[in-house]
């Protein structure tokens, strides 16, 4: 694998990171108000079609090949839009509130 594949499976992974923690949120709000099977049975059908499109769109940018460091690139970028989604969230709706006035 050269360079460039690589840099840019970094970035992928890097975003799925972002993707992954924005749409587990969205999934928790969607689930807060079921019961708990339900809850297990979304959850796991969530966890299942993340996997997949990670292993998919891994496929078309790489070729499929997937190696740890990528998935800790993943958690990286899971951990830092966990750490900063509040200030980027203000920081917006901040912004949107000054293009309204």
């Amino acid at each position: 694998m050269n360079y460039k594949i690589q840099l840019i499976s970094f970035l992928f992974s890097f975003l799925f990171g972002v993707f992954l923690y924005l749409t587990s949120l969205l999934n928790y709000k969607l689930i807060k108000k079921h019961s708990i099977f339900i809850k297990y049975l979304i959850t796991f059908v969530y966890v299942v079609d993340v996997a997949l499109l990670y292993v998919l769109l891994m496929y078309r940018v790489n070729y499929g090949v997937i190696h740890v460091y990528f998935l800790l690139v993943m958690g990286i970028g899971f951990l830092l839009s966990c750490f900063y989604y509040k200030r980027i969230y203000k920081l917006t709706k901040m912004m949107l509130q000054k293009f309204k006035k």
